[in-house]
């Protein structure tokens, strides 16, 4: 029982430092105002270099009453949650879902594709708000804080889960045998990569802090990123959608000989979050109105070219959209900027705020629960993508009901714990 009672203070404390960086990053409105960049003055070359590129312990639960010279983002607060809804829509409508639907030929495979290319935000969001909380360099800093105070926990919080995990496939759905506890554990079920990721994050944080304030080394950074990380990858992925396996060959064997992986996959949005928050001021209506049509617009395009794909090929399609692509980062840094302008304007009532800030401090739980959730709901409760209770649906219809039970019951059970702990 003692050990178990450790593992819960020690899960617990994960939890509150999940969510601990909307208080201390936030600095004076006057320092921040001088620091930030009228983007309406920029050439249209730079505005899209900007608007292209792409939690630190991830964010602890904060008081009502702040300081006078902080300000909490609580439009940060109102993304996280979004992103973490988005997520598990995104899961409920699924690769496996969409993937049987192609294989049967059934049409409600395109509404179930437009679910996952609309949902495709979620993780790169979520990256651009750690990004955002922990390369602030005003915070206090050491490696010693690093290792045991973020990294420690997120380690301690994907071993819980990831036990959890194998013990339901062992012992329960009898998928594994106990000889293999020790592989299941180590590497996790699929959505846990996650963890990882944000890990190798704030591994090289300490060298992304330090130009994190140099606006001209943070672009040139943002543009390698771009460039390395989504351009190439974009087209790669368009020469074998359109089977040029030649050029798709040339290509390859061309990146290959560089050898370059410095500000590969998800170190782009870390970077370009802390820098869109406090170097991009754009205070032209016209011109935010302009790149939310853009957003929007992007969307049916990634729809478009993943289904198209996906009726030429009868195979399940992600080239178009993957967290890497041009196609999915524009999107996300387009609705990144709408959160921050747009809901960063609203003055939230003294309720609304508590219940932002509630639901933002659960949305950890959210995520580490809900996949398990899932999982119980379509073996036991026959709650899954086309069926409810036993009652038949079209997936069309099934998904958003699986989507609003998975939501509400993960929610529902990170209260519990929140409220026990």
């Amino acid at each position: 029982m003692d050990l178990i009672n450790n593992t819960t203070v020690q899960k617990s404390r994960v939890y509150d430092d999940f969510y601990s960086n909307n208080e201390n990053i936030s600095r004076t409105q006057e320092d921040r105002n001088q620091m930030q960049i009228n983007i309406s003055n920029l050439t249209p070359n730079i505005l899209t270099s900007i608007t292209t590129g792409s939690e630190a312990t991830l964010n602890e639960s904060l008081p009502s009453l702040q300081s006078k010279n902080r300000k909490r983002l609580y439009w940060a607060d109102c993304a996280r949650i979004f992103s973490m809804f988005g997520i598990i829509l995104l899961h409920s409508a699924g690769y496996g879902c969409e993937k049987t639907l192609l294989k049967r030929k059934d049409s409600n495979v395109m509404i179930i594709c437009f679910y996952n290319c609309m949902t495709r935000f979620g993780v790169p969001m979520l990256v651009l708000l750690s990004g955002t909380f922990i390369l602030d360099p005003s915070k206090t800093f050491s490696l010693k804080k690093l290792f045991r105070h973020n990294i420690l926990r997120l380690t301690t919080a994907f071993a819980f889960w990831s036990s959890i995990n194998a013990l339901i496939n062992i012992f329960l759905y009898k998928k594994n045998k106990a000889s293999e506890f020790l592989k299941l554990f180590v590497v996790g079920e699929e959505y846990l990569w996650f963890i990882f990721m944000i890990i190798g994050c704030y591994l090289i944080s300490p060298f992304l802090r330090l130009f994190s304030n140099d606006i001209t080394l943070a672009r040139y950074f943002l543009g390698l990123c771009v460039f390395w990380g989504s351009l190439i990858p974009t087209l790669k992925n368009i020469f074998s959608s359109c089977q040029w396996k030649e050029a798709q060959d040339e290509l390859n064997i061309w990146t290959s000989r560089w050898h370059y992986h410095f500000t590969l996959e998800f170190v782009g949005y870390f970077v370009a979050g802390y820098h869109i928050v406090y170097h991009v001021n754009i205070k032209s209506l016209k011109i935010r109105v302009l790149l939310y049509v853009l957003g929007l617009a992007d969307v049916f395009l990634i729809f478009y070219m993943t289904y198209s794909m996906e009726m030429k090929t009868g195979r399940y399609s992600k080239e178009f959209r993957d967290s890497y692509t041009l196609t999915v980062a524009f999107y996300t840094v387009i609705l990144f900027i709408f959160f921050k302008h747009e809901i960063g304007r609203i003055n939230f009532s003294e309720r609304n705020i508590r219940i932002i800030s509630k639901l933002s401090s659960l949305t950890f739980g959210m995520y580490l629960s809900h996949m398990i959730l899932k999982g119980l709901l379509s073996r036991y409760a026959h709650i899954k993508q086309e069926e409810f209770l036993g009652i038949k649906f079209s997936s069309t219809i099934g998904c958003p009901i699986f989507w609003i039970v998975i939501s509400g019951s993960s929610l529902l059970k990170s209260n519990i714990y929140y409220n026990r702990n």
